[in-house]
């Protein structure tokens, strides 16, 4: 008679251990879910920074603006152009 009582006492032990098991990981999760939330918000912001970045230095690059640069600089333009107004052939038949 002593066997199902020590079974039915080790099943409501494990009961209870699984149940203690489940809040604590339930609770770690809740948690690192917070965490990676404001990992996530942090990498969009890098993103959005990153897209404004590009979008000076391809303006900053551009010819245009180089252009305007120089002559704000004072660089000068040569208006000594060389056109070529014959070309030669590339194959002779």
């Amino acid at each position: 008679m002593k066997k199902p009582i020590y079974l039915i006492g080790a099943l409501i032990a494990i009961i209870i251990t699984l149940f203690v098991a489940k809040t604590f990981v339930s609770n770690r999760i809740s948690t690192s879910g917070v965490v990676l939330g404001d990992a996530q918000e942090q990498i969009a912001d890098y993103k959005t920074q990153n897209a404004i970045l590009r979008q000076k230095i391809y303006a900053q690059s551009s010819l245009t603006y180089i252009s305007q640069k120089a002559t704000k600089e004072g660089f000068i333009e040569n208006s000594s152009t060389l056109a070529v107004s014959k070309g030669l052939p590339l194959a002779r038949k």
